[in-house]
Protein backbone atom coordinates (compact mmCIF):
# COMPACT_ATOMS: atom_id res chain seq x y z
CA UNK A 1 0.00 0.00 0.00
CA UNK A 2 1.53 3.18 -0.98
CA UNK A 3 1.51 6.06 1.48
CA UNK A 4 0.50 9.16 0.45
CA UNK A 5 3.05 12.62 0.80
CA UNK A 6 2.61 14.04 4.18
CA UNK A 7 1.87 17.96 4.17
CA UNK A 8 1.62 20.37 7.46
CA UNK A 9 -2.09 19.51 8.70
CA UNK A 10 -0.84 15.51 8.65
CA UNK A 11 2.00 16.74 10.89
CA UNK A 12 -0.24 18.39 13.32
CA UNK A 13 -2.48 15.44 13.56
CA UNK A 14 0.14 13.26 14.43
CA UNK A 15 0.41 12.04 17.61
CA UNK A 16 2.54 11.19 20.88
CA UNK A 17 2.19 9.99 24.23
CA UNK A 18 1.60 12.34 27.14
CA UNK A 19 0.31 11.44 30.75
CA UNK A 20 -2.26 14.08 31.74
CA UNK A 21 -3.57 13.58 35.45
CA UNK A 22 -1.58 10.60 36.07
CA UNK A 23 -3.19 8.87 33.08
CA UNK A 24 -1.51 8.20 29.69
CA UNK A 25 -2.95 9.70 26.66
CA UNK A 26 -2.48 10.65 23.07
CA UNK A 27 -1.97 14.42 22.66
CA UNK A 28 -1.86 15.99 18.80
CA UNK A 29 1.31 17.79 17.89
CA UNK A 30 -0.66 20.80 16.52
CA UNK A 31 -2.00 21.43 19.89
CA UNK A 32 1.39 21.85 21.74
CA UNK A 33 3.48 23.20 18.62
CA UNK A 34 3.34 25.95 16.21
CA UNK A 35 4.72 24.64 12.75
CA UNK A 36 5.98 26.60 9.80
CA UNK A 37 7.83 27.01 6.98
CA UNK A 38 11.32 27.59 6.55
CA UNK A 39 14.57 27.42 4.71
CA UNK A 40 17.26 24.84 5.78
CA UNK A 41 20.57 24.05 4.04
CA UNK A 42 20.79 20.35 1.85
CA UNK A 43 23.86 19.59 3.19
CA UNK A 44 26.47 20.90 5.78
CA UNK A 45 29.85 20.29 5.15
CA UNK A 46 32.66 20.75 8.36
CA UNK A 47 36.91 20.58 8.20
CA UNK A 48 38.23 20.06 11.40
CA UNK A 49 34.99 21.36 13.20
CA UNK A 50 34.80 24.48 11.09
CA UNK A 51 31.84 24.76 8.12
CA UNK A 52 33.41 25.62 4.97
CA UNK A 53 31.74 26.11 1.57
CA UNK A 54 33.57 25.33 -2.06
CA UNK A 55 33.40 27.52 -4.89
CA UNK A 56 34.82 25.12 -7.74
CA UNK A 57 35.84 26.10 -11.30
CA UNK A 58 37.64 24.66 -14.34
CA UNK A 59 40.40 26.37 -16.03
CA UNK A 60 40.11 25.48 -20.14
CA UNK A 61 43.40 24.79 -21.92
CA UNK A 62 44.29 28.40 -23.24
CA UNK A 63 44.76 29.81 -19.69
CA UNK A 64 47.39 28.19 -17.00
CA UNK A 65 45.84 27.77 -13.49
CA UNK A 66 49.16 29.24 -11.58
CA UNK A 67 48.54 32.68 -13.76
CA UNK A 68 44.52 32.07 -13.00
CA UNK A 69 45.14 31.30 -9.21
CA UNK A 70 47.98 34.58 -8.72
CA UNK A 71 45.55 37.41 -10.39
CA UNK A 72 42.21 35.66 -8.43
CA UNK A 73 44.50 35.91 -5.18
CA UNK A 74 45.46 39.26 -5.75
CA UNK A 75 41.73 40.37 -6.56
CA UNK A 76 40.64 38.71 -3.22
CA UNK A 77 43.92 40.18 -1.60
CA UNK A 78 41.92 43.60 -0.43
CA UNK A 79 38.57 41.57 0.35
CA UNK A 80 37.03 42.45 3.77
CA UNK A 81 35.40 39.22 5.18
CA UNK A 82 33.18 39.03 7.85
CA UNK A 83 34.33 38.36 11.62
CA UNK A 84 35.23 34.35 11.88
CA UNK A 85 35.49 33.81 8.08
CA UNK A 86 38.30 32.80 6.40
CA UNK A 87 39.14 32.20 2.41
CA UNK A 88 41.79 28.88 1.89
CA UNK A 89 42.55 28.05 -1.44
CA UNK A 90 42.41 24.21 -2.64
CA UNK A 91 42.31 21.78 -5.05
CA UNK A 92 45.00 21.26 -8.26
CA UNK A 93 46.69 24.93 -7.40
CA UNK A 94 47.35 23.91 -3.65
CA UNK A 95 48.43 20.24 -4.55
CA UNK A 96 50.89 22.21 -7.63
CA UNK A 97 52.20 24.49 -4.69
CA UNK A 98 52.92 21.74 -2.13
CA UNK A 99 54.45 19.72 -5.32
CA UNK A 100 56.82 22.45 -6.47
CA UNK A 101 57.81 23.84 -2.54
CA UNK A 102 58.79 19.50 -2.23
CA UNK A 103 61.11 19.54 -5.24
CA UNK A 104 62.24 22.83 -4.20
CA UNK A 105 63.92 20.80 -1.26
CA UNK A 106 64.46 17.89 -3.08
CA UNK A 107 66.85 19.97 -5.05
CA UNK A 108 68.49 21.61 -2.35
CA UNK A 109 69.26 18.13 -0.79
CA UNK A 110 70.49 16.95 -4.26
CA UNK A 111 73.16 19.56 -4.35
CA UNK A 112 74.06 19.14 -0.59
CA UNK A 113 74.60 15.39 -1.53
CA UNK A 114 76.18 15.80 -4.90
CA UNK A 115 78.97 18.32 -2.41
CA UNK A 116 79.22 15.67 -0.11
CA UNK A 117 80.23 13.00 -2.62
CA UNK A 118 82.49 15.39 -4.30
CA UNK A 119 84.22 16.20 -0.97
CA UNK A 120 84.78 12.62 -0.35
CA UNK A 121 86.71 12.18 -3.78
CA UNK A 122 88.42 15.25 -4.24
CA UNK A 123 89.71 14.93 -0.01
CA UNK A 124 89.11 18.73 0.12
CA UNK A 125 86.28 21.17 0.77
CA UNK A 126 87.26 23.67 -2.08
CA UNK A 127 87.29 22.05 -5.06
CA UNK A 128 83.86 20.84 -4.72
CA UNK A 129 82.55 24.68 -4.99
CA UNK A 130 84.56 24.89 -8.36
CA UNK A 131 82.54 22.22 -10.17
CA UNK A 132 79.37 23.52 -7.67
CA UNK A 133 79.34 26.71 -9.76
CA UNK A 134 78.44 24.52 -12.79
CA UNK A 135 75.24 24.65 -11.41
CA UNK A 136 74.28 27.65 -11.41
CA UNK A 137 74.99 28.13 -15.09
CA UNK A 138 73.45 25.30 -16.03
CA UNK A 139 69.44 26.48 -13.98
CA UNK A 140 70.33 29.70 -16.39
CA UNK A 141 70.72 27.39 -19.63
CA UNK A 142 67.43 25.72 -18.40
CA UNK A 143 65.31 29.09 -17.67
CA UNK A 144 66.30 30.14 -21.26
CA UNK A 145 65.61 27.42 -22.60
CA UNK A 146 61.89 27.53 -21.38
CA UNK A 147 61.83 30.97 -22.62
CA UNK A 148 62.88 30.41 -26.04
CA UNK A 149 60.25 27.49 -26.45
CA UNK A 150 57.35 29.24 -24.28
CA UNK A 151 57.40 26.71 -21.56
CA UNK A 152 56.48 27.59 -18.29
CA UNK A 153 57.94 26.70 -15.15
CA UNK A 154 56.07 23.47 -13.99
CA UNK A 155 56.52 19.86 -12.12
CA UNK A 156 57.73 18.52 -14.69
CA UNK A 157 60.41 21.32 -15.86
CA UNK A 158 61.17 21.19 -12.27
CA UNK A 159 61.84 17.41 -12.40
CA UNK A 160 64.64 18.84 -15.22
CA UNK A 161 66.57 21.10 -12.81
CA UNK A 162 66.42 18.22 -10.24
CA UNK A 163 67.97 15.83 -12.85
CA UNK A 164 70.59 18.94 -14.40
CA UNK A 165 71.78 19.31 -11.06
CA UNK A 166 73.08 15.90 -10.87
CA UNK A 167 74.35 15.75 -15.11
CA UNK A 168 75.70 18.72 -15.11
CA UNK A 169 78.55 18.56 -12.28
CA UNK A 170 80.20 15.35 -14.29
CA UNK A 171 82.02 17.67 -16.85
CA UNK A 172 83.63 19.75 -14.05
CA UNK A 173 84.21 16.75 -12.40
CA UNK A 174 85.67 15.44 -14.96
CA UNK A 175 88.23 18.34 -15.89
CA UNK A 176 88.93 19.73 -11.55
CA UNK A 177 89.79 15.82 -10.97
CA UNK A 178 92.58 15.84 -14.53
CA UNK A 179 93.83 19.43 -13.08
CA UNK A 180 94.14 18.26 -9.48
CA UNK A 181 96.31 15.03 -11.24
CA UNK A 182 98.60 17.12 -13.17
CA UNK A 183 99.22 19.86 -10.31
CA UNK A 184 100.24 16.81 -8.21
CA UNK A 185 102.78 15.88 -10.61
CA UNK A 186 104.65 19.41 -10.10
CA UNK A 187 102.67 21.37 -12.74
CA UNK A 188 101.53 24.95 -11.88
CA UNK A 189 98.04 26.14 -11.94
CA UNK A 190 97.97 27.83 -14.82
CA UNK A 191 99.57 25.22 -17.17
CA UNK A 192 97.92 22.57 -15.72
CA UNK A 193 94.29 24.09 -16.30
CA UNK A 194 95.50 24.97 -19.71
CA UNK A 195 96.55 21.42 -19.96
CA UNK A 196 93.75 19.76 -18.79
CA UNK A 197 91.74 22.00 -21.11
CA UNK A 198 93.34 20.44 -23.97
CA UNK A 199 93.06 16.71 -22.88
CA UNK A 200 89.72 16.87 -21.58
CA UNK A 201 87.92 19.28 -24.09
CA UNK A 202 86.74 16.38 -26.15
CA UNK A 203 85.51 13.62 -23.76
CA UNK A 204 83.34 16.72 -22.09
CA UNK A 205 81.98 17.36 -25.33
CA UNK A 206 81.08 14.07 -26.06
CA UNK A 207 79.34 13.02 -23.27
CA UNK A 208 77.85 16.58 -23.06
CA UNK A 209 76.15 15.46 -26.38
CA UNK A 210 75.30 12.27 -26.24
CA UNK A 211 73.29 13.72 -23.69
CA UNK A 212 71.65 16.07 -25.68
CA UNK A 213 70.92 14.24 -28.58
CA UNK A 214 69.57 11.68 -26.63
CA UNK A 215 67.12 13.91 -25.22
CA UNK A 216 66.77 15.70 -28.34
CA UNK A 217 63.57 13.62 -29.70
CA UNK A 218 61.90 13.87 -26.15
CA UNK A 219 62.32 17.55 -26.65
CA UNK A 220 60.40 17.45 -29.81
CA UNK A 221 57.97 15.48 -28.28
CA UNK A 222 58.62 12.29 -30.61
CA UNK A 223 56.88 9.35 -29.10
CA UNK A 224 53.50 8.30 -27.68
CA UNK A 225 52.90 10.64 -24.17
CA UNK A 226 56.90 12.48 -25.04
CA UNK A 227 54.61 15.92 -25.00
CA UNK A 228 54.17 16.01 -21.30
CA UNK A 229 57.90 14.97 -20.60
CA UNK A 230 58.58 17.97 -23.03
CA UNK A 231 59.77 20.57 -20.34
CA UNK A 232 61.97 18.42 -18.47
CA UNK A 233 63.88 17.24 -22.15
CA UNK A 234 64.32 21.24 -22.95
CA UNK A 235 65.20 22.43 -19.43
CA UNK A 236 68.27 19.65 -19.35
CA UNK A 237 69.22 20.07 -23.03
CA UNK A 238 69.50 24.29 -22.62
CA UNK A 239 71.40 24.09 -18.89
CA UNK A 240 73.51 21.33 -20.84
CA UNK A 241 74.73 23.41 -23.62
CA UNK A 242 74.78 26.64 -21.76
CA UNK A 243 77.40 25.69 -19.14
CA UNK A 244 79.43 23.37 -21.16
CA UNK A 245 79.94 26.51 -22.94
Amino acid sequence: KAHKQMNVEDIKDLTIKGNRDGEETDVAIGQIAKISYGKGLSTIRRDSQERYLSVTASIDTDHNIGLVSREFEGKLENYELPEGYKIEFSGENKMINDSLRDLVYMLLLAIAFIYLIMVAQFQSLLSPFIVMFTIPLAFTGGLIALAITGYEISLISMLGFLVLSGIVVNNGIVFVDFTNQLRATGLDKTKALMQAGRTRLKPILMTAMTTILGLSTLSMGVGMGAEMLQPLAVVSIGGLIYSTI
